[in-house]
């Protein structure tokens, strides 16, 4: 070859192209790139003013936000606070924000304000994917209502605490909720006939009560949905067809 040095440079460069590939990097994008509603996707919106070294001015891969949420999540504290706030304000639309709203409740309980960590906890409730049902609870993160509940309740709000403990019983059986709303109807001063008297009280408010109804039955003649004795009853319309 007439110019080993040459073909030497170039080899080097293919070597290092090949080893990139595939690779967790952000590139410098300077046109604002919108992969959510518009797009119909969720995603982000990223904003190319800001600082770049965090990563904005490029793209938010789903690779990068799991690492910095990986990241985010081994801290503690005040250190989570801040990285989970610089993130937040770097991508105001991403899809782990609603993991990395828990966090920062999390954050927030473990420095001892109740408060913030209750609002932190219901806005990650509120961004949560997949959406909430008809009463505002998860399909997926059932622990999220309980933390609430007890978060209001350590924050000298104990009737809210109530609401939100009775309405996780619609979607966990988890012994602690129980406890949990004894303890806060003893606080209360044991209002009513009894606990149980109470707590019914308090499921009916809280449940979505369907008109009562009558459908043919197979196999027999009818059925009524106030016959089905039920704490929660799921209705599934189908065909065969």
């Amino acid at each position: 070859m007439k110019n080993p040095a040459r073909a030497l440079a170039v080899l080097v460069a293919i070597l290092s192209t090949v080893a990139c590939q595939g690779m967790d990097r952000l590139e410098r994008d300077e046109v604002v790139v919108a992969i959510g509603a518009d797009a119909g996707d969720r995603g982000t919106i990223l904003d190319t003013t800001a600082s770049p070294d965090y990563g904005s001015g490029g793209r938010l891969t789903e690779e990068i936000a799991g690492r910095r949420v990986r990241e985010i999540r081994g801290t503690r504290g005040e250190e989570r606070l801040e990285l989970a706030t610089r993130f937040l304000r770097e991508f105001p639309m991403g899809e782990v924000i609603a993991e990395l709203h828990e966090l920062m409740g999390d954050a927030y309980s473990e420095l001892g304000d109740p408060v913030l960590a209750a609002a932190a906890w219901e806005r990650a409730l509120e961004m949560s994917w997949p959406p909430n049902d008809l009463l505002g609870l998860p399909q997926t993160n059932i622990e999220l209502p309980y933390q609430i509940g007890w978060a209001h309740s350590e924050a000298g709000n104990p009737m809210i605490g109530a609401d939100w403990l009775t309405r996780a019983t619609l979607i966990s059986d988890r012994s602690q909720l129980e406890q949990g709303l004894r303890f806060i109807y003893a606080e209360l001063g044991s209002p009513g006939d009894g606990f149980d008297a109470w707590f019914s009280g308090k499921l009916a408010a809280t449940g979505v009560q369907a008109p009562d109804f009558e459908l043919p039955g197979y196999g027999f003649d009818s059925l009524r949905l106030s016959d089905v004795d039920a704490r929660l009853t799921l209705i599934n319309f189908w065909t065969p067809t």
